[in-house]
């Protein structure tokens, strides 16, 4: 995966983490959805002056932007790390089942 792909994904998981569609993240940032699309499926990479407001509007910085680590965990692997972690600590199980109720409501 190129840098701009992981970039755009870090960017759309960010912006949907927050709740902000397309057009509300583009109009935030002063670009249009088509551009924001270009940015966030990998076609086109952002200038140093649209990746200043894509941190500011997301409330992350360039460094945790750039963090590529956690999309090269794959998903069956991250479920198995969390399913072992769960079954050796009832405890942890009780408060991610009561964040992930909370979360919900």
């Amino acid at each position: 995966m190129t840098i701009k792909k992981k970039l755009g994904q870090k960017i759309r998981n960010l912006r949907l983490m927050n709740n902000m569609t397309q057009e509300a993240l583009a109009e935030n940032i002063n670009i249009s959805p088509k551009s924001l699309s270009q940015i966030e499926c990998g076609n086109n990479f952002v200038s140093s002056e649209t990746l200043e407001v894509i941190c500011k509007a997301l409330n992350t910085t360039p460094k945790a932007l750039f963090d590529f680590e956690y999309i090269e965990t794959n998903n069956k692997d991250l479920m198995s790390d969390i399913s072992d972690r769960l079954k050796n600590n009832p405890i942890l199980l009780h408060t991610i089942h009561k964040i992930t109720v909370a979360l919900d409501e």
